[in-house]
């Protein structure tokens, strides 16, 4: 194994000409044909999943967010923490966003497990239901679906290619970064290589039959658990490992997820200081993981670059 990096999701599209590069989406098992990852992002209980566009100076990036309220949306806080203006396009329409919040605890360091954010739309999004936000702490072992705009690519090509569209593909919720289980903020995957069974680091060796990765783009696109009417939204994708020196979501890369549930107590108390404003939630769940310690950040962040697209350290 090479040496360890995380690199930011978050994709900083470079204009050139006045033309600006187009997103795409996730990798998968290279055994798998592509239009399994977008079947499984066209399910309905992952409609609530959007592509967010943000302003920064004269350049535009691009990540995912999930629409968690009519007019809330839930992202990383590396997404939203330096832009100037953000819109979210979701069934087909755009919304411009009229404000946007981080969590207070972050200050751009990945690792530490506090990259998470809100987005108050300027307006409702109609014909979506928003996602429902789980609230347990039984994450671990459980297969979790994927879904955001990042670039695409299989397990042994890694994140290659712009297509614009939304993907899917799933993993296990393997373990956690932090002190212990119930305090951890942080939720870990790998990508497990049917192949070879020493490309997976955590968990078992054995991929799943949707097997994949999230990839730049994809930053602050949501986890899920439960299928249909019950799909719960428990992680917020953060950044990515890569243990080869390539950081292009291929086998044996992993994946972070900011721990939903670590934060709900947050994201109420933001949407609430809106009057009138309806939560689909199902019950408070204090934030007991935003209280421990921070994991110190040992690992560097690596800008990555790929086409005209570039990985951007965040900061607040």
């Amino acid at each position: 194994m090479m040496g360890k990096r995380a690199i930011l999701l978050l994709a900083t599209v470079m204009v050139l000409a006045g033309v600006a590069w187009p997103a795409s989406a996730m990798t998968l098992r290279s055994d798998r044909p592509q239009q399994a990852s977008l079947d499984l992002a066209a399910r309905p209980e992952y409609a609530s999943v959007g592509k967010i566009d943000e302003t920064i100076g004269s350049s535009t990036s691009f990540g995912s967010g999930t629409l968690i309220a009519p007019d809330w949306v839930l992202t990383a806080a590396h997404v939203a923490g330096d832009a100037t203006a953000i819109s979210f396009t979701i069934g087909g329409a755009k919304y411009a966003a009229a404000e946007w919040f981080v969590y207070p605890s972050w200050t751009g360091n990945l690792l530490a497990g506090y990259d998470v954010g809100l987005v108050k739309l300027a307006m409702p999004v109609a014909g979506v239901a928003p996602a429902v936000r789980y609230t347990g702490l039984e994450e671990f072992g459980a297969v979790g679906t994927m879904i955001g705009y990042g670039l695409t690519g299989t397990g042994r090509t890694g994140a290659i290619a712009l297509d614009g569209r939304k993907r899917g593909a799933q993993n296990t919720v393997d373990t956690y970064s932090g002190t212990a289980a119930d305090t951890a903020r942080i939720l870990l995957v790998d990508f497990d290589n049917p192949a070879n069974k020493r490309d997976s680091l955590y968990g078992s060796a054995a991929p799943l039959d949707m097997e994949g990765l999230i990839a730049p783009g994809d930053s602050g696109g949501g986890l899920f658990i439960g299928d249909g009417a019950a799909a719960r939204l428990i992680g917020v994708a953060s950044y990515i490992r890569g243990y080869d020196g390539k950081n292009d979501s291929d086998y044996g890369d992993t994946a972070a997820f900011t721990r939903v549930s670590a934060f709900n107590s947050w994201i109420d108390e933001t949407i609430q200081s809106y009057a009138g404003l309806t939560v689909t939630q199902e019950s408070p769940l204090t934030d007991s993981a935003a209280a421990s310690t921070p994991e110190p950040a040992s690992l560097a962040l690596l800008a990555l670059g790929l086409a005209a697209l570039a990985a951007r350290k965040r900061r607040v």
